[in-house]
């Protein structure tokens, strides 16, 4: 387990041999049995309904949203009352759709905190109040507390969600053949640990990620209560690799300086 300014890494442990049915499986607490990989997932979103029984997400998807409901069950663990408007995470057993456990985004601890630093220069107009997301010298912005930054053939890449306690990362770093190798799911890290990632936080506004190769695969940065700065790397099997870095951002042959997106699903959308 690492721990350093707030921010808690889980480290997958893949050695276990024994048999185990996914009904068996938490899917929350780590180290998480290899049989448990494969039926354990991860859904964020906002709370549409809740009842004793059944709790309904609508997520953010590169295209839209869409609503998703899981079942609860006498072993579903809360971090508090699931409520309509909530922002939450759903930890859940794929086979029967069941809550292993749900966290109100609101209730968790170690999240990327806001400096104070002021906000680089926009290309162009965006509203004041409007939450923004700074690659390289382009600038993304919504008027939800929660963006999808950037979607590769369909699927979220990276995702940051704005809560009164502090900024909450969704990442995935997924390897050339297509596995996903790393993934933050509201900053806790899980690593494969047939991969080689190193993680770094400078303080309690930032966190970098580096892959095997030794390259920034990820570098946010939450500026202010109103701005996030993102550089990275991201690559998706058959898809061009997208790279941010402090002056242009860059997808396949093209180069971007100074672009603007506003309120769109996905601010940067690979095909």
């Amino acid at each position: 387990m690492l721990s350093a300014l707030g921010f808690i890494g889980f480290f997958v442990n893949v050695k276990s041999t024994f048999a185990q049915q996914c009904s068996d499986c938490d899917c929350y607490h780590l180290p998480m049995p290899e049989t448990c990989l494969t039926c354990c997932r991860v859904a964020t979103g906002t709370i549409t309904s809740a009842t004793d029984s059944s709790v309904t997400l609508r997520m953010k998807t590169g295209t839209g949203e869409k609503d998703r409901t899981f079942q609860l069950g006498e072993k579903t663990k809360k971090s508090g009352t699931l409520k309509e408007g909530a922002s939450a995470t759903v930890y859940f057993r794929e086979k029967g759709q069941i809550a292993a456990q749900i966290n109100l985004l609101d209730q968790l601890q170690g999240l990327l905190v806001p400096g104070d630093e002021p906000n680089p220069p926009t290309p162009c107009p965006v509203p004041t109040s409007a939450l923004r997301v700074y690659l390289g010298a382009s600038v993304g912005w919504t008027s939800s507390n929660e963006a999808t930054v950037l979607t590769i053939a369909e699927h979220p890449v990276l995702s940051v969600r704005r809560t009164s306690t502090g900024l909450a990362i969704l990442a995935k770093v997924i390897s050339d053949d297509g596995k996903i190798v790393a993934e933050i799911v509201d900053n806790r890290f899980y690593v494969n640990p047939n991969n080689f990632f190193s993680i770094e936080q400078p303080d309690r506004h930032s966190l970098v990620v580096y892959d095997e190769r030794g390259t920034k695969a990820l570098d946010i940065k939450y500026l202010n209560p109103l701005s996030v700065r993102v550089l990275g790397e991201f690559r998706f099997p058959g898809a061009s690799p997208v790279i941010i870095a402090p002056d242009e951002l860059k997808m396949g042959g093209t180069t971007m300086v100074g672009g603007c997106v506003g309120n769109s699903p996905s601010l940067i959308v690979v095909q």
